[in-house]
């Protein structure tokens, strides 16, 4: 158990760590350059898609947020096999980028390679990269009022319709609904400083 224990903290300063079973990982990734990876509504649509096709039987997902140029995940591999989480991202990017390229007649590699991961551990720690991922968009003034962005997992998590991420899990890690909510009610400059804090991490 101590050797496990020193493996994961010297994985959490690894930008690209081994899917290992069980674990949870922060997932991110852009586009290259200046480009962007969504331009439509049904970009993002699509890549949730996919997302879904490609993962959803090799991981569980707990939160996610899309971003007109990268995005971000929260989840944990559901097989004991890092190679095959590695091999199902890879197919998701190409399969998405061959279909966008093809919408805006462009070529070459739409992602940056080698995507980042970072091992999170504890459930202060899942807390608080679930909600750096929610507030992204306020981070980056994509969209002030985050709570009701459209391509992220809060809605969903406070919401009571079907979904394949893993509602439950986030909300008991919160104490509650309440508390998740209330968790993101803090004022910008809080959220400033837990994201600054939280960064230097990731």
């Amino acid at each position: 158990m101590e050797t496990l224990f020193v493996m994961i903290e010297e994985l959490k300063t690894n930008y690209h760590p081994p899917f290992l079973y069980h674990n949870f990982y922060h997932i991110y990734n852009k586009a290259v350059g200046s480009d962007l990876l969504f331009y439509t509504d049904e970009n993002y649509k699509y890549f949730l898609k996919k997302f879904s096709f490609f993962m959803n039987n090799f991981v569980n997902t707990y939160a996610f947020c899309l971003l007109p140029n990268h995005f971000h995940f929260l989840i944990s591999p559901i097989v004991n096999d890092p190679e095959i989480i590695s091999r199902q991202f890879k197919r998701l990017f190409i399969s998405y980028s061959m279909a966008l390229n093809k919408q805006r007649g462009r070529r070459g590699n739409l992602f940056q390679k080698n995507f980042k991961r970072k091992v999170v551990c504890g459930e202060n720690h899942l807390k608080k990269v679930v909600h750096y991922i929610h507030v992204n968009p306020l981070h980056h003034s994509v969209f002030t009022d985050f709570k009701n962005y459209a391509y992220s997992s809060y809605k969903i998590i406070i919401g009571t319709g079907f979904t394949n991420l893993k509602r439950i899990d986030v909300i008991n890690w919160f104490s509650g609904i309440k508390e998740f909510i209330d968790c993101h009610k803090k004022n910008k400059i809080d959220i400033w400083k837990e994201l600054l804090a939280l960064e230097e991490k990731i």
